[in-house]
């Protein structure tokens, strides 16, 4: 199947114009790109349920009026600086857009449309359609566009299926959130999956909080596939080269009693979470170790020796460099006090810290991820300047203390935790970029190429390579272990900064990015660290960082 024209069709199947403003920002992407536009609104001009009173509602809902107050109750203690709920109207993006009317020909919980307007919708040739209306979709409707019917699906169907969308994730403390956008079938809960991608779960208490999050992501996922759609003439499916039967439940609303034990566990989490922040102080740590001999190939992390700072601060993004004989560990040093962090460094030898921590570098915004490279003859570090845009490199004029800001690689750009390696002549960076009305950045992974570190660094084109909170964000230097090439990666699915993921890559190149995750570095070695995410070595001497509980008093 082929594009007809130089822009992709869409048409787009809502009730109302007023929708969501997370659609709102699909719809207004769509029109900006250049490479879409909207060429028909088909919208539902089915008879709306006949309006109720308040005790109505309440008394035909009864069964469910827990999960009702609940809802309320989240709705108006969380507030949210950018809410993907928002009421807004589509209207002054489509003025020029046509409008079909079309009334459903309904069952209990589907919708079918009669001959006629299908085939009033083939006349727009449309390539894509979007589906932001209606109820389940069956018929000849699903044949309206050439590259089928988008749909959202916000949820992992292999965890939970049904809904509410976002609830049974929290009510059950799953680490993960799924979203994905599929191509609807005749098969209820078989679509063709498109594009697929796991947020954390980014509010232990709140639903609305959870929900605006991975929300605001998914916004994302049509642009992305309209682009390679736009590129490749073809829409490529998620491959699950896996059986994965499902053995859940359908989730449904909650029911009065359901929601009773719900609320007692969720009630009872959070006065556990308020204890220990009266107790406890989670402070970021270094752990390091040497190797004793050329066979101790393997990290034991129950051996490894512990550098706690003092209270007032914590250390972390630990990169060991060596110089001579002499080991030094660059750090993001950050004092509470300052509300941001610098970066320092730390002389070590196996007896502990020689000097140190001295600052070599700081700004008035934050830095941190010193991540230090060598090339023809000088030594470079690329800090993390995410809250400056940009990607700044700095060359060392004198070891350790004085580096000299050398070029901007990036600017207008959140990226965070560059890392850099030379692969088969090419140079290439990792980071984890944010879109600016994301609660987080640690959910995807882009590459950029360059013939040389100083660029010029060009994305790629499958931008972002990964949507995983489990193994997206940098967390180290990659390396080579018996001919094969690991990445480390940051798993911030229970809280950020959790575990480390290390990940083989199977194939790097301009066209394709692919890795599969061999294993997971989780903080269980030690009752006191809660959290490790970044892991890098020099010779013989490795340094991770620790989240580690420590008593206020």
């Amino acid at each position: 199947m082929t594009l007809t024209s130089d822009k992709i069709r869409v048409g787009l199947l809502i009730d109302s114009f007023v929708q969501p403003r997370w659609i709102h920002k699909i719809v207004h992407d769509i029109q900006a790109s250049g490479i879409a536009k909207v060429v028909i609104v088909v919208k539902n001009g089915g008879q709306s349920p006949p309006k109720r009173f308040r005790f109505q509602r309440y008394w035909s809902n009864r069964a469910q009026l827990l999960y009702a107050a609940y809802s309320r109750f989240d709705e108006i203690k969380t507030r949210l600086e950018a809410d993907a709920f928002e009421n807004i109207d589509l209207e002054p993006l489509l003025s020029d857009c046509p409008v079909l009317d079309v009334e459903p020909v309904s069952t209990k919980h589907t919708d079918r449309l009669i001959d006629e307007d299908v085939d009033r919708i083939l006349a727009y040739d449309l390539d894509v359609a979007l589906r932001f209306g209606f109820r389940i979709l069956k018929g000849r409707v699903l044949d309206i566009a050439r590259h089928g019917v988008w749909s959202y699906h916000h949820g992992d169907s292999s965890v939970n299926r049904g809904g509410p969308a976002g609830f049974w994730e929290v009510m059950k403390g799953e680490f993960v959130t799924g979203s994905m956008l599929q191509i609807l079938t005749e098969e209820l809960d078989n679509g063709r999956v498109i594009y697929k991608s796991w947020s954390p779960t980014s509010d232990r208490f709140s639903v609305k909080a959870n929900r605006n999050h991975y929300y605001w992501k998914s916004s994302t996922f049509v642009m992305r596939k309209l682009r390679e759609l736009a590129e490749t003439k073809e829409v490529e499916f998620e491959k699950n080269s896996h059986y994965y039967p499902y053995s859940e439940r359908l989730y449904k609303t909650p029911t009065n009693s359901e929601m009773l034990g719900l609320l007692t566990r969720l009630a009872g989490k959070y006065a556990i979470s308020k204890c220990r922040q009266l107790s406890y102080l989670n402070q970021w740590s270094l752990a390091y170790r040497f190797k004793s001999g050329p066979n101790d190939a393997n990290d034991v992390f129950y051996r490894y020796r512990f550098l706690i700072p003092p209270k007032d601060r914590f250390w972390a993004d630990p990169l060991p460099w060596k110089f001579g004989d002499q080991y030094f560990v660059f750090i993001e040093e950050y004092i509470y006090a300052d509300g941001k962090g610098h970066i320092s460094v730390i002389e070590l030898d196996r007896d502990g810290i020689r000097s140190g921590p001295h600052k070599v570098l700081e700004k008035d915004y934050h830095l941190s991820y010193p991540f230090i490279f060598e090339w023809q003859d000088s030594l470079y570090m690329i800090p993390e300047t995410a809250a400056n845009d940009t990607v700044e490199l700095y060359r060392c004029v004198s070891f350790p203390l004085k580096w000299e800001l050398e070029e901007v690689l990036l600017d207008k750009l959140q990226a965070r935790d560059a890392t850099l390696m030379q692969i088969d002549n090419l140079w290439w960076m990792f980071a984890s970029v944010g879109e600016a009305k994301f609660p987080s950045d640690w959910d995807e992974l882009y590459l950029y190429y360059a013939q040389h570190p100083k660029g010029p660094w060009k994305p790629h084109k499958k931008n972002p390579v990964k949507t995983d909170v489990k193994g997206s964000r940098p967390a180290g230097r990659p390396f080579y272990y018996q001919g094969d090439l690991y990445r480390p990666a940051q798993d911030s699915s229970k809280f950020y900064g959790y575990a480390i993921t290390l990940n083989k890559i199977i194939r790097i190149t301009l066209e394709e990015f692919i890795e599969q995750e061999v294993h997971k570095i989780v903080p269980s070695w030690d009752k006191r660290v809660i959290g490790t995410h970044t892991i890098n070595s020099a010779d013989d001497l490795t340094v991770i960082d620790c989240l580690m509980r420590r008593r206020r008093i």
